[in-house]
């Protein structure tokens, strides 16, 4: 036995507040994972009608610059892409995204942000 063993055990002891928060990382993402899947598998599938009216059309793209410049075009293209995050499967990929994120974020400050 080194005298050292006992350092060590120390310094694997996690306090409560750490506990909790590799809990709560571990609960939201398994939580966000099972509700992606669950989205995943319920969307229909696309409509061909919903893609034909979509910003693409170029005489769209070509008045809209006309009259507000590039910067409206990115906007507007902007804008698109944010409103398609929430729909359809992109949805549960954003949802899993997003669970991921929260539940590194509770994983980084149970790890490095917490005192003893």
């Amino acid at each position: 036995m080194n005298g050292n063993d006992h350092d060590a055990a120390s310094s694997t002891r996690r306090s409560p507040l750490q506990k909790r928060l590799y809990l709560c990382g571990a609960a939201i993402l398994v939580v966000s994972l099972i509700a992606a899947v669950l989205i995943y598998i319920s969307v229909p599938p696309p409509d061909s009608a919903v893609a034909m009216y979509g910003i693409v059309d170029p005489r769209y793209l070509i008045e809209l610059q006309q009259i507000g410049g590039n910067a409206a075009v990115l906007m507007a293209q902007l804008h698109q892409w944010f409103d398609s995050l929430w729909h359809g499967v992109r949805l549960a990929y954003t949802v899993a995204a997003l669970g991921a994120a929260l539940a590194a974020g509770c994983f980084f400050i149970g790890r490095y942000l917490v005192d003893d």
